[in-house]
């Protein structure tokens, strides 16, 4: 493994040496007093003798000339010279047959022979102040090169570590961003695109029976878009990085397993953008980044489920309600979407829009203590009635007081029975005093008592209702709400909904 790693060393070593402007630099300066005929550069520290045969008689026209009777004896010469060179750890002159003059430095750092720079040079005689300074100059530009290649080789180790460290602090942001896992999803994907520079970033999730990779999101740069596809686990390398729980990594892919008690999934990158392949760096950071993508997947799953078991529970309570009392039934789907279009449109956010949801099944849950003669009575109230009925908004936030996830709705239950002029109950709030939520709930709930038949009241047509709420605004209703409204029934598909509900 030691060795390994010197040979690896010293071939980026040569790479940066043979490109280095040091080097540039000093053939121009050294060649215009040496007349050089042949720059060498040997980027081994124990050439073979096939080695040096092949250098020279590639480069040396005397030597590799038919002609020359000592051709086999100056490989050999040179040969020697080199390895004289090694020996002495110092510049080393030759003369040649041929009349020119020529010297082999050896390359060292520390203890380490890494390799020579030679040159065969016409000028027959030499201060040797000027190869002193040659020498010097040679181990100048080797140890700045030995210094690029080291800072080089920490930028690359400090880089991905980095990165990882920055990727949790992006994923963070995420966890707390959204929990809509159609959101998150392609979030994370997007990311990882960035951190590797890649072109395709898929991410899969395993389906309950833990045998198939579900699709949940693929971005791809090309102009060639891949499909989504189901991959079974342990087939190609989101499977393989499933089924082994680890990353699977070839030159043009690398699949990072998701991780948690269990593996959940797989983000599997395609193709650099640059052509290189995928490595050790790329999967420290994908492995970093997977490790902080769980958490934030398992909360948004968490979520969902915790979502549906509570949309699950109030559908629950407003149907026993609905049994109870004729005027908490279930509403319409036109109703539910109506307020979530009015919502959307006056930019409440998704946990505001959760909550006008969950206040739309309930909002008259309170109507259980209102007795069936007072509820369904087709003539007009009593005080005494009216003070019954106006009680219900408070025993519907008794009902639900104590479910802690529906605490947000506490608001909208309790005063969407508020007039915007003020003349509502049960506080007699106006205008900006009644929450949003309330104001939105208002126009809808009336509207909707309004359109849905009822054994007690006569039912008025969708434009008849709509009507009636435009004229009511700025008394009963908050007129922002009302513009908004008119222009949700007439959207397409709730006009649709509202059509075909009402046959």
């Amino acid at each position: 493994m030691e060795d390994t790693k010197n040979l690896t060393y010293q071939k980026e070593l040569f790479e940066r040496l043979k490109k280095s402007i040091g080097l540039k630099k000093e053939e121009e300066v050294f060649g215009s007093i040496l007349k050089p005929i042949q720059w060498w550069i040997i980027d081994k520290p124990n050439p073979k003798f096939s080695d040096i045969q092949n250098l020279v008689f590639k480069s040396c026209a005397y030597i590799k000339s038919a002609k020359n009777p000592r051709r086999s004896k100056c490989v050999r010469e040179m040969f020697d010279i080199f390895r004289k060179a090694a020996e002495a750890r110092a510049l080393t002159k030759f003369n040649c047959d041929s009349g020119t003059h020529g010297l082999v430095c050896p390359i060292i750092q520390g203890d380490r022979l890494y390799g020579y720079i030679a040159t065969c040079y016409a000028k027959k005689e030499s201060v040797p102040q000027i190869l002193d300074v040659f020498a010097a100059f040679t181990d100048a530009i080797v140890r700045e090169t030995q210094k690029e290649l080291e800072l080089s080789k920490l930028y690359e180790t400090i880089r991905p570590r980095a990165i990882a460290l920055s990727t949790v602090h992006t994923i963070h942001r995420l966890i707390s961003s959204t929990l809509d896992l159609n959101e998150l999803l392609p979030r994370i994907a997007r990311l990882s695109l960035q951190l590797l520079r890649a072109n395709r970033c898929s991410i899969k999730l395993v389906d309950s029976a833990k045998k198939i990779l579900l699709p949940k999101t693929t971005i791809d740069l090309r102009q060639k878009k891949a499909r989504l596809k189901r991959v079974k686990v342990g087939m190609w390398a989101p499977g393989k990085a499933v089924k082994f729980a680890k990353s699977i990594r070839g030159p043009n892919y690398l699949a990072t397993p998701l991780i948690d008690e269990d593996v959940i999934g797989v983000i599997t990158l395609y193709d650099k953008i640059d052509g290189s392949p995928f490595n050790a760096f790329d999967q420290e950071i994908m492995t970093t980044l997977a490790e902080q993508a769980v958490i934030a997947i398992k909360n948004a799953q968490l979520y969902k489920e915790q979502e549906r078991l509570t949309i699950g529970s109030i559908k629950s309570l407003a149907a026993i309600l609905g049994t109870r009392t004729p005027g908490a039934s279930l509403p319409r789907a036109s109703f539910l979407k109506i307020c979530q279009a009015i919502g959307q449109d006056m930019h409440l956010s998704e946990s505001e829009l959760k909550s006008l949801e969950y206040a739309s099944l309930l909002h008259d849950a309170g109507q259980v203590i209102v007795p069936d003669e007072v509820l369904s009575k087709p003539t007009k109230l009593t005080g005494r009635e009216y003070d019954i009925v106006k009680e219900h908004p408070f025993k519907g936030v008794e009902i639900i007081k104590h479910m802690r996830a529906l605490k947000s709705l506490i608001p909208i239950i309790l005063y969407h029975h508020e007039n915007y002029d003020g003349s509502g109950y049960p506080k007699g709030l106006r205008r900006e005093q009644i929450p949003l939520g309330a104001r939105i709930m208002t126009v809808v709930s009336a509207f909707e008592a309004m359109v849905t038949k009822r054994p007690y009241r006569l039912t008025r047509t969708i434009d008849v209702a709509a009507e009636e709420i435009k004229r009511n605004a700025g008394t009963q209703f908050d007129p922002k709400v009302v513009d908004i409204f008119l222009r949700a029934i007439k959207r397409g598909d709730i006009s649709a909904m509202l059509k075909k509900e009402s046959r």
